[in-house]
C-alpha cells in the first residue's frame, strides 16, 4: 500500500471516528444529514459534472423517497429495506420518465423542466392530506431496527456512510469506463458524439436515473432517521442547496458530492456559535461564496492537492519527490 493511500485511510478513520468521541446527539444527527445530502450532491455530480445535463429539482426525489418509503412502511407494515428499495424503484420510474425532455432539451430550458418538476411534487405533498398529511406532516414512520431493537444515531451514521461509499463506488466504476467516457463525449459535444456513434439518449437516461436513485435512497433514510416528515423539507430552495453542495466539492470531480455534501451542511453548524444565533446562515452564506470563488474548481481537487503533497507526489510526474 503507497504512501497516499494510507493517508487517505488514516483521515477516513479519523472521520468514522468522530461519533465514538462525540456525545453531543445533536453533532452526530447533523453529520447523519450531511451524508444523506453527499449522497444526493454524489448523482449530481454524475449527472452535471459528467454528463452536462442540469437538474434544479432534486428535492422533487429526495422528498418521493422520503415519503414513498415512509408510507409503504407505515401502510403495509413491512421492514424498511423494503420501504427503501421501493423508494429507489418509484424514483427510478420517475428518474426515467422526467429525462426523456433532456433527448431535445439542455442547459437553462432543462433546468427549468425540473424546476418545474420541483414545484409539482412539493404541491402534491401538501395538498394531498388523505396520503402525505399535506402541511401538518406524516407521523409515525418506523425507525430503522436491528433485531428489534431501532438503531442509534451513531449507528445510523455508519450505516449511512457505508451507503455512500457504494455510490461513490458505482459513480467512479461508471465514470472509469466506456460508459463514462461516453457520458463526457456528450457533455462537451451531444452532437459530435451522436455522430460518433454513441447512443446519446441511452447515456441520458441512465446517469439521470441513477442520480434520481440516489436522491430517492437519501430521501427514504432521512424519513426512517427523523421518523417524521413535513413538506418543508422538501421546498424548492433545498434543490439549489443540492446544486451548491456539488459545485462547492467540485461538480467534476467524484469526491465532489461527497465533500461538498459534508461541506456545505456543516459549516452553518461550526458557525452556530453563541451571539451569532441571529448571523449564522449569513456567516455560512458568505463562507461558501468565498469558497467558490477562491476554489472554483471546488474543495475536491484542493483536498487531492493536498494529499499529494502530505505524500510527497509530484502531481506533473505522478511520482514521489525524493527529498
Amino acid at each position: 500500500m503507497n504512501r497516499k493511500s494510507v493517508i487517505m485511510l488514516v483521515i477516513l478513520a479519523a472521520f468514522l471516528a468522530i461519533p465514538l468521541v462525540d456525545s453531543n446527539q445533536y453533532h452526530i444527527y447533523m453529520l447523519d444529514r450531511a451524508l444523506l445530502n453527499a449522497m444526493i450532491a454524489s448523482g449530481l455530480v454524475a449527472l452535471t459534472g459528467l454528463a452536462g445535463q442540469m437538474s434544479l429539482g432534486h428535492a422533487a426525489f429526495y422528498g418521493i423517497g422520503a415519503y414513498a418509503s415512509a408510507i409503504v412502511t407505515k401502510t403495509f407494515g413491512v421492514p424498511v429495506i423494503v420501504g427503501v428499495i421501493s423508494a429507489a424503484v418509484l424514483c427510478l420510474v420517475i428518474g426515467m420518465l422526467l429525462s426523456i425532455p433532456s433527448f431535445k432539451l439542455s442547459g437553462f430550458y432543462l433546468s427549468l423542466v425540473t424546476i418545474s418538476f420541483g414545484n409539482i411534487v412539493w404541491t402534491v405533498i401538501v395538498n394531498w392530506y388523505s396520503l402525505t398529511g399535506g402541511s401538518l406532516g406524516l407521523l409515525g414512520i418506523q425507525p430503522i431496527r436491528i433485531a428489534g431493537r431501532a438503531i442509534t444515531r451513531t449507528e445510523f451514521f455508519y450505516l449511512a456512510a457505508a451507503v455512500l461509499a457504494l455510490i461513490y463506488f458505482v459513480t467512479t466504476r461508471m465514470a472509469r469506463s466506456y460508459i463514462g467516457r461516453g457520458l463526457r463525449a456528450v457533455r462537451d459535444d451531444e452532437m459530435a458524439a451522436e455522430t460518433a456513434g454513441i447512443d446519446t439518449k441511452r447515456l441520458k437516461l441512465l446517469v439521470f436515473s441513477l442520480s434520481a436513485i440516489y436522491a430517492g435512497i437519501a430521501g427514504a433514510l432521512y424519513a426512517h432517521l427523523s421518523t417524521f416528515l413535513s413538506p418543508e423539507s422538501f421546498v424548492q430552495a433545498e434543490s439549489a442547496n443540492f446544486v451548491a453542495m456539488s459545485v462547492v466539492g467540485g461538480i467534476r470531480h467524484m469526491l465532489g458530492g461527497t465533500i461538498g455534501g459534508l461541506a456545505v451542511t456543516m459549516i452553518p453548524e461550526m458557525l452556530r456559535v453563541k451571539g451569532w444565533e441571529i448571523y449564522y446562515l449569513m456567516g455560512s452564506s458568505l463562507a461558501i461564496l468565498v469558497l467558490v470563488i477562491m476554489l472554483p474548481n471546488g474543495l475536491a481537487p484542493s483536498f487531492e492537492k493536498f494529499i499529494d503533497r502530505l505524500a510527497g507526489i509530484d502531481r506533473k510526474s505522478g511520482k514521489r519527490q525524493v527529498k
